[in-house]
């Protein structure tokens, strides 16, 4: 009885679709050549000075740019930007 329920736990386990995996897109994108015209981006970095330590340590030929593809880039567009209200002066 126990191996049958081991074993419908695992089909179970098995019959369900695998999560996708989540992917972290940092503001800064390290480019680095890793020989034999592979060029490879790793857009993970979370700041300047991580993707400065990570572009150095491949070499002279690696560097910086921003992530055209971080989100955080991107929230407030299209929205047109909160209309101030003058303040109302009391005329004495």
């Amino acid at each position: 009885m126990r191996k049958l329920l081991v074993l419908a736990a695992l089909t179970a386990a098995l019959a369900l679709p695998p999560r996708a995996g989540l992917a972290y897109e940092g503001p800064w994108c390290a480019v680095v050549n890793q020989g034999g015209d592979v060029i490879e981006e790793l857009c993970s970095v979370r700041s300047f000075e991580m993707c400065l330590t990570e572009a150095r340590s491949w070499g002279s030929s690696a560097f910086c740019r921003q992530n055209s593809r971080y989100p955080g880039y991107w929230t407030n567009q299209g929205e047109p930007a909160p209309r101030m209200r003058a303040k109302r002066r009391d005329r004495q």
